[in-house]
């Protein structure tokens, strides 16, 4: 039996490959996402111990991380638990960091609105999420900031908990390099901010339309992951260390 975390398009993926080769796993998300293969779905939160418990009495033979390249505390999870087993990271493919002198890549959220400050930035567009508001909160108290966020209840009660303003939520997914452009164009930020999220993410997408209207973009930098893991970013790969 297998354990895979998703609520990715990886984890689809990996599920996709799961189910054609017909081997039993069980679907992990962080909350109840709607799921169609032949694994078992279950979500929730685990800390190390309910992972490892969770491991010894289903038998599992393998854990595959297919979640968010942001997810650290899942990633980190994984990473430290003391039992011996393949631990497989199926990640989304990256392409390589754009060198432009309107393209700055950042380690920490501390780190970019420092950045923003240096440059006396004084309008952004921030495209990295909903859980971001709150670490962006100094920034945006005070200065105009537009977040875009899915388009779900859940995304808006994390927002408004925040106490960041309704009327500066747009709601959607990343877009074609042209439908970027037009939403740039519409905002007109001093700054754009978005996580390295990926080809899936449409990172290249964001930063070609940013250079096409020649706005700076800051980039947070995706987190380094424990060594413990087995990259893979193809299903023939993982087919390869599953079977």
């Amino acid at each position: 039996m297998i354990l895979v975390f998703g609520g990715t398009t990886e984890g689809k993926c990996v599920a996709k490959t799961l189910d054609e080769l017909d081997i039993q796993y069980y679907y992990s998300t962080k909350t109840k996402v709607e799921y169609i293969g032949k694994g078992i779905p279950i979500f929730g939160e685990m800390t190390t111990t309910l992972l490892e418990a969770f491991c010894k009495k289903q038998n599992i033979t393998h854990i595959i991380n297919a979640s968010h390249p942001f997810a650290i505390q899942l990633h980190q999870t994984i990473a430290n638990i003391s039992l011996e087993l393949p631990l497989i990271r199926f990640q989304r493919k990256h392409s390589p960091r754009t060198l432009h002198r309107l393209v700055s890549y950042v380690d920490t959220f501390e780190e970019a609105i420092h950045h923003f400050n240096k440059n006396h930035y004084q309008s952004l567009l921030a495209l990295s999420g909903v859980q971001t508001i709150i670490k962006l909160k100094m920034y945006w108290k005070t200065y105009p900031t537009w977040f875009r966020i899915l388009d779900r209840d859940s995304s808006r009660a994390i927002a408004t908990a925040t106490n960041f303003p309704k009327t500066h939520l747009l709601f959607g997914y990343p877009q074609t390099k042209n439908e970027e452009i037009a939403l740039f164009t519409k905002i007109a930020p001093e700054v754009i901010f978005t996580k390295e999220s990926g080809n899936n993410g449409k990172l290249e997408e964001k930063i070609q339309a940013a250079l096409a209207i020649n706005i700076p973009i800051v980039i947070l930098k995706k987190p380094e992951i424990s060594n413990r893991y087995l990259c893979v970013d193809a299903a023939d790969e993982l087919n390869k260390l599953v079977t």
